[in-house]
């Protein structure tokens, strides 16, 4: 679905420009709908079976995704909404009486398929992504010290976003408007507690919940499911009934013989596409559209793709992302008394950088090209904007295991390093989603961490789930699945020595070794991934986003223009760093252009005044 936007004013204020919506699906239907104070526009494509839109109160309600259940004929959001689980967000217009219209505008317990809000006076405006209110409203600023966080730390996990004044609705959060009067609830958030003790049963338990999870979400037989030679999506393909279609990326030659391997094993129809460096250029142009900056353009991963498929006849995507931080325990560890605090990450956040630099999956070699670019006062904007997140990460320590960070992204999907993904899927095709499914959480609630601690579960379970699958070498470390011996909690790092004998090693390591240096880009797809970031497209996006940083008193214009000279002549930094900041740039010129010229910024038509007329 790739998006929607509504627009509330109090009875004394006129509507003035039409709305605009940023649609980079290209949808063919495309909606406007006007009911008292209240506009609403959005497009689809069509054959979606995640877009429920009907007349209802003598309104409107609108659901997109995947809620547990739709709601009956006559069942209003106030009544089905308790309870309800799935990765899904709506709204609902409608009168009660005689009184004025309202919106009520709602997301899944979750949170996974965000919303966004700009409260003004008389003025309430409401969409899927960022770019489409800054679209829609005049007048607003860049949080440059929020996009600087987004940038150092893969993704933006403090509860503000990007742009001044735009909020998010909180995971399972429904906003009332009715006029200039705007309240919110709470519709219940899943429990993130735990077993009290290791059960032995937590694999046999974890099969019968993606079984459940996959029966209940992947139901469009010709939906395909994203392989690669991972665990996660061969999991889902491994527990999955019936006849099967599967997708594979051709990016890894190694990873695409183990997904033909994994969909022999399972009888699954395996279709491939090539690596096509061409395939970068939407997402590096354009990925900013979708994530606002609040996450890094190169993980928006199939922008662009996705739409190529749908057209082709594949109608929904399923996948096995975000396994690894719910089930397969990446994100937690055992706790330690003495978390390095000489990293360049804790010289800004302090104690709790801990938890980025052990558990955020994000180079610290980014953390520290970019800082590099920082005027003085962008490094102080910076160190007070990570102070106030560390704030807000409330420790969680259990039975020696520190979960603080895990429990953190979980109450947070939308903030996940890697969520740009899924926000790519579901911009372009239909996304079919059994990690949201109420019972792999539940599954979670009902674990001890020792069950989930590197892979415990995933691999014992990979041993019932037969097929062969097991034997069947893993991409990530080229070995077959087996399940690993339980490892001593390293109380050593516990000790009152530690702390000394850790700087002992390192004033060693450094006479021993030479003063380390920038780390190369990791190597990208076969044939030459860094190629796919210097076509001339993609070169000519970076520079313009670094031009537009380069303006700002947060950086420093020289090292800015140095480092991009540097890697226009292939040295200096990677890819990586340049476009952290460059992606910022983007949205600063969003931001300042109103939208305006913007490619996929896309003029709504005239708004319907009956319901009946938006469906046809």
């Amino acid at each position: 679905m790739a998006g929607f936007v509504i627009q509330a004013v109090a009875p004394e204020v006129a509507f003035s420009e039409p709305l605009k919506l940023v649609d980079l699906a290209n949808c063919e239907i495309v909606r406007s709908y006007e009911f008292d104070q209240i506009r609403a526009g959005w497009a689809r494509w069509g054959g979606s079976r995640q877009l429920h839109v009907r007349e209802h109160n003598g309104g409107l309600l609108w659901i997109e995704g995947e809620p547990d259940r739709q709601p009956h004929p006559d069942e209003t959001v106030e009544k089905w909404l308790p309870g309800r689980t799935g990765s899904f967000r709506g709204f609902e217009i409608a009168r009660e009486g005689t009184g004025p219209a309202r919106v009520s505008a709602f997301v899944d317990p979750l949170g996974t398929r965000p919303i966004f809000v700009l409260e003004r006076e008389g003025m309430t405006l409401l969409a899927d992504k960022i770019s489409t209110i800054v679209a829609n409203a005049s007048n607003l600023n860049c949080a440059w010290p929020a996009l600087l966080e987004a940038a150092v730390l893969g993704s933006m996990f403090s509860p503000e976003t990007t742009v001044a004044e735009i909020k998010q609705l909180r995971a399972g959060e429904t906003l009332h408007i009715v006029g200039s009067r705007r309240t919110r609830a709470q519709n219940g958030l899943y429990d993130l507690s735990n077993a009290l003790t290791p059960t032995p049963d937590a694999a046999e338990r974890l099969g019968e919940a993606l079984r459940t999870a996959v029966r209940d979400t992947w139901i469009n037989p010709d939906s395909h499911l994203l392989l690669s030679g991972g665990l996660d999506s061969r999991l889902v393909l491994g527990l999955s009934e019936g006849a099967r279609k599967t997708l594979t990326l051709d990016w890894y030659t190694e990873e695409l013989a183990i997904a033909r391997r994994v969909a022999e094993a399972c009888g699954a129809e395996l279709q491939f596409l090539p690596f096509c460096p061409a395939d970068y250029g939407p997402r590096m142009e354009q990925g900013y559209l979708v994530t606002g900056g609040m996450h890094q353009s190169r993980y928006v991963n199939n922008l662009g793709m996705a739409s190529v498929w749908r057209r082709s006849g594949i109608p929904a995507i399923t996948h096995g992302w975000f396994h690894n931080t719910i089930f397969r325990g990446w994100t937690a560890g055992y706790w330690e008394r003495y978390p390095d605090l000489r990293t360049p990450l804790a010289q800004y956040m302090g104690k709790k950088a801990h938890c980025f630099d052990r558990y955020g999956h994000y180079s610290p070699s980014v953390f520290s090209g970019v800082t590099a670019l920082l005027s003085d006062a962008g490094r102080d904007a910076l160190r007070n904007q990570l102070r106030a997140l560390a704030e807000t990460i409330e420790p969680v320590v259990f039975a020696g295991f520190d979960l603080t960070f895990e429990r953190f992204v979980l109450r947070n999907v939308s903030r996940q390093i890697y969520f740009g993904i899924f926000q790519g899927w579901i911009e372009e095709i239909d996304v079919e989603s059994p990690v949201f499914h109420r019972d792999p959480w539940r599954w979670y609630a009902s674990t001890h961490p020792a069950d989930r601690h590197r892979d415990r579960a995933v691999q014992s379970l990979y041993q019932m789930v037969g097929r062969g699958l097991a034997d069947i070498p893993d991409f990530a470390s080229g070995k077959p699945v087996r399940v690993a011996p339980v490892l001593p909690a390293e109380n050593w790092r516990n000790a009152f020595w530690f702390p000394a004998a850790r700087a002992t090693r390192r004033r060693v390591r450094r006479l021993i070794h030479s003063p380390s240096q920038p780390q190369p880009n990791l190597p990208g797809p076969d044939p030459d991934g860094d190629k796919a970031f210097r076509q001339r497209r993609v070169m000519e996006a970076l520079q313009e986003g670094l031009a537009a940083v380069s303006e700002g008193t947060l950086f420093d214009r020289n090292a800015v223009n140095s480092a991009l000279a540097a890697y226009l002549t292939g040295r200096g930094p990677g890819h990586d760093v340049l476009w952290a900041l460059a992606a910022a740039g983007q949205v600063a010129r969003l931001v300042a252009d109103n939208g305006k010229g913007c490619r996929g910024v896309r003029v709504l038509p005239a708004p319907t005044p009956t319901v009946s007329k938006v469906f046809s």
